[in-house]
């Protein structure tokens, strides 16, 4: 018989600490919004919109299409410059490993893209 006062005892202190807790937190929410106008409970923060730089080139509208679903504008801008061989084996990464869906056509379409804006330099 002991055991279940035990059991009682032990869930009434732990009611009555849930209920001093909330009672704990809703006083500090009620402090730390005493500062804002209560009649207008939304804030909002407008950030500043750039247009996203992406280098020109033949078929950037297909690189747009199915590369800046998960890489930035920024993200071919910051590669080193690859022969043609590796950007292909790029895009076939991007397919195989990570599960882009990018047509066979677009596919080389990209290729020729990054191969124009990120390529062997122009001056060697």
């Amino acid at each position: 018989m002991s055991v279940s006062y035990c059991r009682i005892f032990a869930v009434v202190v732990g009611a009555v600490t849930g209920v001093f807790a909330l009672a704990a937190q809703s006083q500090q929410a009620t402090k730390s919004n005493a500062g804002h106008d209560a009649s207008n409970p939304v804030h909002a923060i407008v950030l500043p919109q750039y247009a996203p730089e992406i280098s020109t080139g033949p078929n950037v509208d297909t690189y747009r299409k199915y590369c800046l679903v998960c890489h930035s504008a920024q993200y071919v801008a910051m590669q080193p410059r690859f022969p043609q061989a590796v950007w292909e084996r790029e895009v076939k990464k991007m397919i195989d490993a990570y599960g882009a869906v990018i047509p066979e056509a677009d596919q080389h379409e990209i290729v020729e893209y990054l191969v124009a804006v990120r390529g062997p330099s122009k001056s060697r």
